[in-house]
């Protein structure tokens, strides 16, 4: 920073100057005195007064100067001395108003988008030039970070909602496209989206489309397999299904070999269930479509025989109407499911009890167990997946049951909820819908009411599809079983044993199971060939 001159410097002239003027001004006044001092004297004395007087004056005047000089000098550092501490004084005050006021109402200002030349003409400046240069390049560098942060907000808001958009819009639609059309190139499907404008989220979307069709393609192939061992297991045990049908004809008489096949039918239709759930799961459909309605009765007995706890289950039903054919198999698996889950969440010794109301709406079936029943975070999980399609690419858990409910339910129209049940735990309640509901074809055969299965100790390990009732012997003398007859039918056409070493009651109880087998079948022609059994 450069000195300022202060106001007296500007009235009185330099030391220099004024040392000259003193001297010419004591020159001048000395001069004539001295003169005539010398003229005074006597001609003889006169030259050394002269000399003496001329040095003698010059030493004064000299000396006068010098004081005049010294004394301007020291005059001039006073003030400016004073000077400097006054500017000092101001130049502090100036810097703390600078800093405190002026800047802080500066930057305000700019950032509120007022332009620097604006804002630094409505400031309270200093009056020190450099501060004053200082305030107008920060009001410049304020405004350029401000437009740069403005900039870098508006890009980051802008990202913001693109990225919202991808995570609730894009990217959803997207997988649902894919899903849908997996035939479709990675192109096809980003068409059909809203795409960001931002690159790198473009490249994003571009690179988690080819993923996603990766995967989805993965996954298809995954689900085609599984769909096609699922279709190649239900053949199978079809094909052991009737193996088992002609042994049983065969053995039908002895006992000890009759109980043990229906023990192997009761597990080959446990199998089956699985393949059936493992089928739908994947894309599949179950290996039987039935031709004519079965009877309400007859798809709880079909249910109770593709579970393993079948003997814990009561039926408490006085209903006559029957299901849809088409739809016949897919209620018997899911009340399967509904009733499997009942007896494994309970304890072995207590019973699931299986109610059947007609509503308006439709016919509803009621599934109540004794187990601990379930809280509601459990409950909600539960109707979730029985109300959302799943398959085994979606599936949240590795238990099968309640979302092959679901599928079903979707596909047949089916309501499926839970409550807590009167007997301490959980009632499933299906509720056929009224479109479903038909009623049985006559029959000669079919009997007033079937009643209840009541398996006998010496069958506690008979299964689950129930033996075909007897119409007489054959051509070898065993008794034969013909297909839709009942428990009744089967009690009332049976003929008496022949004189063999196996007790009556042994072989009744074996007759009374093998007509609830027949019971809960409902057999009628199987439309695609492949099973006649629920």
């Amino acid at each position: 920073m450069s000195a300022h001159t202060p106001a007296d410097d500007q009235r009185l002239p330099p030391p220099g100057r004024l040392a000259g003027y003193v001297l010419l001004g004591a020159t001048v006044a000395i001069a004539p005195v001295w003169t005539w001092v010398t003229l005074s004297v006597p001609w003889s004395v006169r030259a050394p007064v002269l000399v003496g007087g001329i040095a003698t004056g010059a030493v004064a005047v000299a000396a006068l100067a010098a004081a005049a000089y010294f004394a301007a000098t020291a005059r001039r550092e006073r003030e400016r001395a004073a000077y400097a501490e006054t500017g000092t004084a101001r130049l502090e005050r100036e810097v703390l108003h600078l800093s405190n006021t002026a800047l802080p109402a500066l930057a305000g200002r700019v950032r509120e988008g007022v332009p620097a030349g604006s804002a630094l003409a409505e400031a309270d400046l200093p009056g020190h030039h450099a501060l004053r240069h200082m305030a107008e390049h920060t009001a410049r560098t304020l405004e350029e970070s401000e437009r740069r942060a403005t900039a870098a907000r508006n890009a980051l808001a802008e990202m913001e909602s693109e990225a919202a958009v991808l995570t609730d819009e894009t990217l959803p639609a997207l997988a649902a496209r894919i899903r849908e059309s997996r035939s479709s190139s990675v192109d096809t499907a980003l068409a059909d989206v809203v795409r960001p404008t931002n690159g790198e989220l473009r490249r994003a979307v571009g690179q988690t489309a080819r993923a996603l069709s990766e995967a989805e393609r993965r996954s298809g192939a995954a689900m085609a397999g599984c769909a096609s061992a699922a279709a190649r297991v239900q053949a199978q045990v079809t094909s052991l299904l009737a193996r088992l049908r002609e042994l049983e004809d065969t053995y039908g008489d002895q006992e000890e070999i009759f109980a043990d096949l229906l023990d192997l039918d009761h597990s080959v239709s446990q199998t089956g269930r699985l393949a059936d759930s493992f089928a739908l799961l994947s894309g599949g459909r179950s290996g039987r479509r039935w031709t004519k309605p079965i009877t309400i009765e007859s798809v709880l007995r079909g249910a109770m025989g593709r579970i393993n706890a079948y003997r814990r289950v009561r039926v408490h039903s006085a209903s006559t109407v029957a299901v849809a054919g088409y739809a016949a198999e897919g209620v018997i698996h899911a009340v399967a499911e509904l009733m499997d889950n009942a007896a494994a969440f309970s304890a072995h010794d207590t019973e699931v009890h299986v109610y059947v109301e007609e509503e308006n709406t439709g016919v509803t079936v009621i599934i109540e167990d004794s187990g601990l029943g379930m809280r509601a975070r459990e409950r909600r999980r539960a109707e979730q997946l029985v109300s959302e399609p799943m398959d085994l690419a979606t599936l949240p858990g590795t238990r099968l049951g309640l979302a092959v409910v679901g599928r079903l339910a979707a596909k047949y129209g089916l309501t499926v909820s839970f409550r807590p049940s009167s007997r301490g735990g959980t009632g499933a309640v299906v509720l056929i819908p009224q479109h479903l509901i038909t009623q049985p074809r006559a029959q000669a055969t079919e009997p007033a009411a079937p009643p209840s299965p009541a398996p006998e100790p010496a069958l506690s390990r008979a299964g689950a599809r129930p033996a075909e009732a007897r119409d007489g012997g054959g051509r070898d003398g065993l008794p034969r079983r013909r297909r839709g007859e009942t428990l009744a039918a089967a009690n009332g056409s049976a003929p008496p044993p022949p004189a063999a070493s196996v007790p009556r009651e042994r072989r009744d109880s074996g007759a009374r199971f093998a007509a609830f087998r027949q019971a809960g079948r409902g057999r009628g022609p199987s439309e695609t060939g492949e099973g006649d059994r629920p």
